[in-house]
């Protein structure tokens, strides 16, 4: 079983568009990456799917995740629409990226427009499973009210912890 990103951190991005990935999340992307070395001689591989224009945050996988994820849009059938939304997103609309040797990522310049990062900005890293969410902190994820949503829906005294039953029984 892969390991799971947990926490939340705030890191800058520099005038290079480079941003400190802290120790505990590197780790996760290191074992993440069959590919990578240990021996800190290679660059740890991971993908950054960026989305359609309305998302206002990014995504960070892990190669490990990013081929789980793969496998199971091959598996759907071709030329769906589910398939072709799904490969639009997950492949047309992500990019390659690597961990320096002084664990930093640097963000090419279209993506760092596109979510305001600009030189000394703070950014939130949201640690969601297999994927890190990143995000300027005046502009919460767009997708994180309907989570908000959904949770008012079930009402003050509900515990989320509740699903993980059903989904061991289904």
């Amino acid at each position: 079983m892969a390991r799971k990103f947990r926490g939340t951190e705030t890191v800058k991005v520099d005038g290079k568009g480079r941003m400190s990935i802290p120790a505990r999340l590197r780790r996760v992307f290191d074992a993440g990456d069959p590919s990578f070395s240990g021996a800190n001689t290679g660059r740890t591989q991971l993908v950054a799917v960026y989305g359609p224009d309305w998302w206002n945050w990014l995504e960070l996988y892990t190669i490990e995740a990013i081929e789980q994820i793969d496998e199971q849009i091959d598996r759907l059938t071709r030329g769906s629409q589910e398939r072709r939304w799904l490969e639009l997103l997950m492949n047309g609309q992500s990019t390659d990226l690597e961990i320096d040797r002084e664990g930093r990522l640097v963000l090419p310049a279209k993506l760092r427009d596109r979510l305001g990062f600009a030189d000394g900005t703070e950014t939130i890293f949201e640690s969601r499973g297999d994927y890190i969410q990143v995000y300027h902190p005046e502009s919460r994820p767009k997708d994180v009210q309907a989570l908000e949503d959904f949770a008012a829906s079930k009402g003050p005294e509900f515990d989320p912890r509740a699903f993980l039953q059903q989904s061991s029984e289904g």
